[in-house]
């Protein structure tokens, strides 16, 4: 899937609340002593492996954040901006799943300052497993 083929949907504002899981594990999440807590590392912040955009859920549409883990034990549920990913260059595109209707995805190249920034970014709504 290339990311071109996706248009960022107007219809989501800035101040949407984007839900992002994050798998248990040391390798997810980092002490940053700059922000002085825990937070996600910037690898949570990829495009799928399968070369599809970085999944996401519409806060607003989804309702409660276990939903969003729903099937996924262990896994933490960080949140940021639909602005913020914005602002990284990133597209938010609909892609309403049959058991995930809020799902959606963060469309754009992810480098390196563009992981950081939404890792930095973000605050926990549920924190992993360790």
């Amino acid at each position: 899937m290339t990311n071109e083929q996706y248009e960022d949907d107007k219809s989501i504002p800035d101040e949407a609340e984007l839900w992002r899981r994050v798998p248990p594990g040391i390798n997810w999440s980092v002490l940053d002593e700059n922000l002085g807590r825990i937070r996600p590392t910037s690898q949570a912040f990829r495009d799928s492996p399968d070369g599809s955009p970085m999944s996401v859920f519409l806060a607003d549409e989804c309702g409660n954040p276990q939903t969003a883990i729903a099937g996924h034990e262990g896994f933490g549920l960080v949140v940021f901006s639909a602005g913020l990913a914005r602002k990284c260059g990133q597209k938010i595109a609909r892609k309403p799943l049959p058991e995930q209707p809020s799902h959606a995805f963060v469309v754009g190249e992810k480098t390196k300052p563009v992981q950081n920034r939404l890792a930095r970014g973000c605050r926990w709504i549920i924190e992993p497993s360790t």
